[in-house]
């Protein structure tokens, strides 16, 4: 025997279902159109078909709840991720913020106290006073990037 290739269709599962669920249903519409099974194999016979138009059903709405489920995390990701993105831009702007008080507050301090500016700068930065106004010029002095603070 030889192999026909034959063209597949390509559905999409949400064509797949809708085109499954289709064809449940028109079994069902013909299943309906037969006349009552009056022997036992007749019985029988319906009693198979309408089993496999149940499991069709069936299978339909499992694939349509997974489906369903499938969306719902993929949602739930996306917005916990654009969440995660809107709290590190808030740390960031809440740290540049901190750093411009921070600085403000030891200009503010220079001014009315040197003395002990001079003693908390020292022991916060661990640097000399001299040394931390000198980093604080060249960081004024440098280009800001759009995004930085």
């Amino acid at each position: 025997m030889s192999e026909i290739a034959l063209p597949k269709e390509q559905f999409t599962p949400d064509e797949r279902r809708a085109r499954l669920r289709a064809f449940a249903d028109r079994m069902l519409v013909c299943a309906e159109k037969l006349p009552d099974p009056e022997t036992l194999p007749e019985i029988e016979r319906a009693v198979r078909v309408g089993d496999r138009i149940e499991r069709l059903y069936a299978r339909v709405d499992v694939s349509e709840a997974a489906a369903a489920k499938t969306k719902l995390e993929i949602y739930q990701h996306e917005d916990a991720l654009q969440r995660a993105k809107d709290d590190t831009v808030r740390k960031a702007e809440h740290a540049a913020f901190c750093k411009r008080r921070e600085r403000m507050r030891d200009d503010e301090m220079l001014r009315t106290e040197p003395k002990l500016a001079r003693k908390l700068i020292e022991q916060r930065t661990g640097l000399p006073l001299e040394d931390y106004l000198a980093q604080r010029r060249v960081e004024m002095e440098a280009p800001c990037d759009e995004d930085g603070p």
